[in-house]
């Protein structure tokens, strides 16, 4: 466990000098204080929707940045040649590739800290104290991100950034569009067309199942049980796509 801490440490360390992530970072709290203009400038309930832009941005850039940082993931170690050193190591693989899977995840962690604080001062000053709800969506947030940032690392495991890139961002999009798909499927008369899209369905992740945020865009009650359900199912999903990085990783010849 030293070692996988000391890999996330320096993970963690690394992931923050990066410029790039500081301008995502900083374009996220730029949307955040944009959502007060929304306020002026809509008709309707203008509270829920100052709330839903707000958290539409801490959701999208947290996004980015997860795919960002994942999909570097070990073409950094390549590019600098540092995973020779690694490798040559008594340091197991798996090891390696958890260290920097957690060390991803301490730094976004931070940033969904920095986002959520900037959110409950911006919105603590307009709207009161925030909805219980929102505890609810941050932390299914947090989740969403784990898994993502597991596929990303799988992706980065056997490919450059590039191609990394398209695939984590095809798995985001196809995992928020499963419930559209499944209900495609089931519409479609071909019988083909109806055992792809299940297969789609069940395969693929259900990005979906993390989503509250219309509950509380509209400060309403979510269940500890749906929580606890979503959060199960990340953890599963996660260490499954995990184990298959680990594997892939494994059969890499870096001679």
């Amino acid at each position: 466990m030293n070692r996988i801490w000391a890999i996330a440490k320096n993970t963690h360390r690394e992931a923050i000098r990066d410029r790039v992530l500081y301008s995502l970072l900083f374009f996220a709290c730029v949307m955040l204080v944009a959502s007060l203009v929304t306020e002026e400038i809509t008709i309707g309930d203008q509270e829920k929707i100052m709330r839903g832009t707000a958290m539409g941005a801490i959701s999208l850039f947290s996004s980015v940045i997860a795919m960002f940082l994942g999909v570097s993931l070990v073409y950094k170690e390549l590019e600098r040649k540092t995973i020779y050193t690694i490798a040559a190591k008594p340091i197991p693989r798996w090891m390696f590739v958890m260290g920097k899977y957690f060390g991803l995840l301490l730094t976004l962690a931070v940033n969904l800290g920095i986002m959520a604080l900037l959110y409950l001062v911006i919105m603590g000053l307009r709207l009161g104290m925030p909805h219980p709800s929102l505890l609810a969506f941050l932390a299914l947030l947090f989740v969403e991100l784990m898994l993502l940032t597991a596929w990303a690392t799988l992706f980065s495991t056997y490919s450059g950034p590039t191609t990394a890139s398209a695939f984590t961002l095809a798995v985001f999009v196809i995992g928020h569009l499963a419930d559209d798909i499944w209900s495609f499927g089931q519409q479609a008369e071909s019988p083909w067309v109806q055992r792809l899209s299940e297969f789609l369905y069940w395969a693929l992740p259900n990005f979906e199942i993390f989503n509250v945020q219309p509950e509380a865009t509209h400060e309403l009650a979510i269940g500890w049980a749906r929580v606890a359900t979503a959060t199960g199912y990340g953890l599963a999903y996660s260490t499954v796509v995990l184990i298959a990085a680990v594997v892939v990783f494994q059969q890499r010849d870096f001679k």
